[in-house]
């Protein structure tokens, strides 16, 4: 293993909120290996951390957010040495363009998030009920069809959104992207917010824009998002977005965790009624400044060198350098410039390797790079002349490797390598059809060339099986009395907005014969398709039981007498394949502790508030008032499976919940924020000329100090009355005290 090029982290000053919650994380960790914890809430926390159960016992595969797939070199780096430091020494990237590091010790976790926090890199709210990882176009800023650059703005609602009220206790995970080119790069159709930038010209005035998409989603039951606009003003972004959230959080499915996704709550309300709530609610957000979220992308100066490939340098013959180009260059936006694709097979990079292309990143391409939903590493600043030089590079790293972005890219999930939800191995099969296109079906590359096969593990479809021309996600067969690994097979899907669909299914296959499905399907593509008609299109015309019927003799399983290997795994050979029992996935996320919250606590904290007014401390006395308001809310929050972190969440739960939806019975209009005013009041008065607020005031501080104890009172009050009223609540619902 190379030696760690990073030095230690842990002493470097990190903002205070990172410190203070990994600090806690630390601490809760502590208290449940003492079992001082229970499992759901040590689960919901370490999930809103990104940290992950592993399909392997004590270890954790520890997901982290890459914003809009946007790293530097120097991330890489530190992505490397945390790879080789707490994991087993490679990265994974995903169709979400995060970063993920397996076998890492709980215990360990905080540590290695203080790691990645020193070179400004997060796994805050990288899985649970949270908004996810924020996508965007890979090419932006340098693709020659954007309307405008969205990084800045992906990177904005992703600085808003991290631990923001609105969407810490959602009842499932909330996924969004962002699209600048003609062509669609991000998957906008099947997220619950996607937005492709448009511009729009008034009075002579071009203004930014989003044409925007809504409830999207992929899993067992995919669905593709409405249009909810064709143009949104950039002005408006954290207005949609917040008012979106909302609604899902007070009106989405939280019992039902398999339907707690916002594409089954439009499906349940109807997309009119949908609409209709979504324009009342961006009515009563209102406006919410953007200005201080965006910066603008720096754009390296060209300095082109007009000889652009070098075409007097002999090596550019070279029919390998010229694949690649054909392959992996691309057109820019900028003159003198090309973006390039570097393959990363499967997702997969090692450490070591991670650090030489570093060293890459910065002679090439500025020092900045990106992840891709192909899962590849996408270089946005090379200089034309300079290609060949890269070629050469990469190829010492042997990451120059033609077939980026065609049929032999093969997408994966982990499957059941890591993934304790994965029933086969999609990385086995993955690797085995794109080793096929230098073999048995290396006939058909050039013809199936743009088409694209993507692989899960199983149907929640993290590879996006559902959007590929051929699309394969995992399950199990049983023939005598024995378990063989398999595949459901779809064809025909796409992600273009205006002609989005899904895959259509041909069937289930054991997975030994998924290369020959392929081939067939290729053949027939080849033999039958007619002039200029493309995959999907020639799909739709076959039809699908024609497809069906000449694929049927390849679902057979023989004996294990005959064929034993049909009874092992792609990448498993040796293994007894069987499906584990009992096992639950962490997708859905946690519910609530076990730990139930009590009026108890709530008035406890009353007591304690009283107590601190009668001793005169004031300002003490408002923030146990304020517990109490929050320790009052949980309750009825709990019987809906809310389980907040924070109080400041607890008060806002209730009133998107309860007030918001109408349920709530009396004047609670607005109570997190007033909650919250009368406590920020009280602690502003407690230090007037630096003075506490138990302190003694003297002459002109006379009225200072009554106007203090009024507030604190006040907040007293509203407490003793919020929490009379959730304790009716409860005995009107039966909740257990």
């Amino acid at each position: 293993m190379e030696q760690i090029s990073t030095v230690e982290t842990e002493s470097q000053a990190l903002p205070d909120i990172v410190e203070e919650e990994l600090s806690h994380y630390q601490e809760q960790i502590k208290r449940y290996r003492a079992g001082e914890v229970d499992e759901t809430k040590m689960q919901k926390l370490r999930l809103h951390f990104g940290t992950y159960a592993q399909r392997q016992e004590g270890v954790q595969m520890q997901r982290i957010k890459i914003p809009g797939g946007v790293l530097t070199a120097d991330q890489l780096v530190t992505l490397a040495d945390a790879a080789d430091r707490f994991g087993s020494g490679f990265i994974h990237f995903t169709t979400r363009e995060d970063a993920q590091i397996y076998y890492v010790k709980l215990e360990e976790a905080p540590t290695l998030l203080r790691f990645l926090a020193a070179s400004g890199i997060t796994s805050r709210e990288a899985c649970g009920n949270t908004v996810r990882n924020i996508t965007a176009c890979y090419r932006a800023g340098t693709s020659a069809t954007e309307a405008f650059n969205v990084s800045p703005y992906a990177d904005a609602l992703f600085r808003y959104l991290v631990r923001n009220k609105y969407n810490q206790n959602l009842g499932r995970k909330f996924k969004i992207t962002f699209e600048g080119c003609a062509d669609d790069h991000s998957g906008l159709r099947i997220h619950d917010i996607g937005l492709w930038a448009v511009t729009q010209t008034r009075n002579g005035n071009q203004r930014r824009g989003f044409r925007v998409y809504l409830g999207g989603g992929l899993g067992a039951a995919p669905h593709l998002a409405h249009l909810y606009t064709e143009f949104l003003p950039v002005e408006e972004l954290f207005n949609l977005a917040t008012a979106t959230l909302r609604l899902f959080d007070r009106y989405g499915e939280r019992k039902a965790r398999m339907k707690a996704r916002m594409k089954f709550l439009i499906e349940t309300m109807g997309w009119e009624k949908f609409y209709a709530a979504l324009e009342e609610e961006r009515q009563l957000v209102g406006e919410i400044p953007l200005s201080d979220y965006v910066e603008e992308e720096l754009v390296p100066e060209s300095g082109a060198d007009s000889r652009r490939l070098q075409v007097l340098d002999p090596r550019t013959g070279d029919s390998d350098f010229q694949a690649w180009v054909r392959d992996s260059v691309i057109e820019h936006k900028v003159a003198g410039f090309r973006g390039v694709h570097v393959r990363v097979k499967l997702g997969d990079l090692t450490a070591a390797r991670a650090r030489l292309l570093s060293e890459v990143v910065r002679r090439f391409s500025s020092g900045q790079l990106r992840i891709s939903i192909e899962q590849n590493i996408y270089l946005p600043w090379v200089r034309e002349e300079r290609l060949l030089d890269l070629y050469v590079s990469l190829n010492k790293l042997s990451l120059a490797e033609s077939g980026a972005g065609t049929i032999a890219d093969v997408t994966t999930c982990p499957g059941s390598d890591t993934c304790r939800l994965g029933i086969a191995s999609a990385k086995g099969l993955g690797s085995a059809l794109a080793d096929s296109f230098k073999g048995p079906l290396a006939p058909y590359a050039e013809l199936a060339r743009p088409l694209r096969i993507k692989i899960s593990g199983c149907p929640n479809g993290c590879a996006q099986h559902s959007i590929a021309n051929i699309g394969f996600y995992a399950a199990a067969l049983s023939h005598e009395e024995r378990g063989v690994p398999a595949h459901f097979v779809t064809v025909g899907g796409q992600t273009l907005p205006d002609r989005a669909q899904f895959g259509l299914l041909l069937g289930k296959f054991p997975a030994k014969n998924c290369v020959k499905v392929t081939e067939n399907l290729l053949h027939l593509f080849e033999r039958d398709g007619l002039p200029a008609e493309d995959f999907n299109a020639f799909v739709s015309r076959t039809g699908i039981e024609r497809l069906r019927e000449v694929l049927d003799p390849l679902r057979q399983v023989p004996s294990f007498a005959d064929d034993p290997s049909f009874y092992e795994d792609y990448g498993h050979e040796h293994e007894r394949f069987a499906v584990r029992k009992g096992i639950k996935g962490e997708c859905a996320g946690s519910t609530v502790a076990e730990t139930v919250p009590t009026i108890d606590a709530a008035q406890e904290w009353l007591a304690q508030a009283e107590a601190l007014v009668y001793h005169k401390e004031y300002q003490q006395a408002a923030l146990a008032a304020y517990e109490a308001a929050a320790a009052g809310a949980r309750v009825p929050l709990y019987q809906h499976l809310v389980d907040p972190f924070t109080s400041e969440e607890a008060l806002w739960e209730f009133e998107n919940l309860f007030v918001l939806s109408g349920q709530a019975r009396g004047d609670w209009d607005g109570v997190s924020s007033r909650f919250e005013q009368l406590k920020v009041s009280c602690l502003s008065q407690g230090s007037v000329d630096g003075e506490t607020a138990g302190a003694d005031f003297n002459g002109n501080h006379t009225e200072a100090r009554q106007t203090l104890e009024a507030t604190a009172r006040q907040i007293l009050d509203e407490a003793r009355k919020f929490v009379s009223y959730c304790a009716l609540e409860r005995k009107e619902t039966g909740v257990a005290a």
